[in-house]
């Protein structure tokens, strides 16, 4: 890790809104075009891209051979941006390391990704990311929210633990996977429409943040995936019957080296998100990795310490 101080990086660490998101994404773009490939794969409700970043090694003859990809996805919540921050940061990691040959975590990275490729997805939720950092003037915001949610956005308090969309939904609320049952149980918490956290919305899939990710999971068969949020420091592997039996021994390899407990979702969290749709649709593994502890949004002082952690296990979760 003594490359954080020694090393002009890309990705700086600050607070990941869509300007700098997008000027990061693009500058990767530029500088390693042997070893990844920028898409868009679609747009939030106020039109912020949502960007798929596809790392890939290359053989001597420069020419990559990608075939049964991962998918990590961080962003999923406006207010646990640091999530978007760890990917992009990883991200830039892996590349430096494809370039110069050297190995990250005793792994050749270029070897690796020669034949498993990494398709990272920094930030599922731009919009919401954007109100949590910088506060509710989004243009458009108004035109979905009620007038006393939009009212209760211009505090910057409120905002800055904003999860949802700018439609007041919780995408990982949104998946269809038990999402009656989410449904009914936030309409007994008193949550019937647009919120800061916690809103189904109003049918599955209804967000266009949760079409594009379900649209790129239908158009790339992902051997697993590993949605990134914040806290606890906690890993959820299993879903009700359509857990493979896999899945529990490659979470306990990420928790090994993570450090991370496994754990079970409480019952207002138990379905209806990414890993839950992944694994009743594909019946492959998909994990949800809690990162941290404290209040979100964690601060920009925890980066270090949360990367140490989670370093070993990223690169392991692309490899397994």
């Amino acid at each position: 890790m003594t490359e954080k101080r020694n090393t002009r990086r890309i990705v700086g660490i600050e607070p990941p809104d869509s300007q700098r998101v997008r000027q990061w994404v693009q500058t990767l773009g530029e500088t390693y075009p042997a070893w990844l490939e920028v898409s868009e794969m679609g747009k939030s409700l106020l039109g912020r891209s949502i960007w798929t970043l596809r790392l890939h090694g290359c053989d001597s003859s420069g020419l990559s051979a990608p075939d049964t990809p991962v998918l990590y996805c961080g962003g999923v919540h406006g207010r646990e941006w640091m999530t978007t921050l760890l990917m992009l940061y990883f991200a830039e990691e892996v590349l430096h390391a494809c370039r110069t040959g050297r190995r990250l975590c005793e792994m050749d990275m270029n070897r690796l990704l020669s034949t498993r490729s990494l398709v990272i997805v920094p930030c599922l939720n731009p919009d919401g990311t954007e109100i949590s950092i910088n506060g509710a003037d989004s243009p458009g915001l108004s035109d979905y929210l009620s007038e006393e949610l939009f009212t209760q956005c211009r505090s910057r308090a409120f905002c800055r633990r904003w999860k949802a969309n700018a439609r007041g939904v919780d995408i990982n609320r949104n998946f269809n996977a038990g999402w009656d049952e989410m449904r009914a149980a936030a309409m007994e918490r008193g949550i019937c429409g647009p919120q800061p956290g916690g809103w189904t919305g109003a049918y599955p899939e209804s967000e266009p943040e949760t079409q594009a990710i379900v649209a790129l999971c239908r158009q790339i068969r992902f051997r697993h995936v590993v949605a990134f949020h914040a806290q606890g420091e906690e890993i959820y592997w299993n879903y009700r019957s359509f857990t493979p039996p896999r899945a529990h021994l490659m979470a306990r390899i990420l928790s090994s080296s993570s450090g991370y407990r496994l754990g079970e979702p409480s019952a207002n969290a138990s379905a209806a998100g990414l890993k839950d749709w992944f694994m009743e649709t594909y019946h492959a593994p998909a994990f949800t990795v809690e990162i941290g502890r404290g209040e979100c949004p964690l601060s920009l002082g925890q980066f270090w310490f949360l990367y140490g952690r989670l370093r070993e296990m990223l690169v392991l979760g692309a490899a397994l």
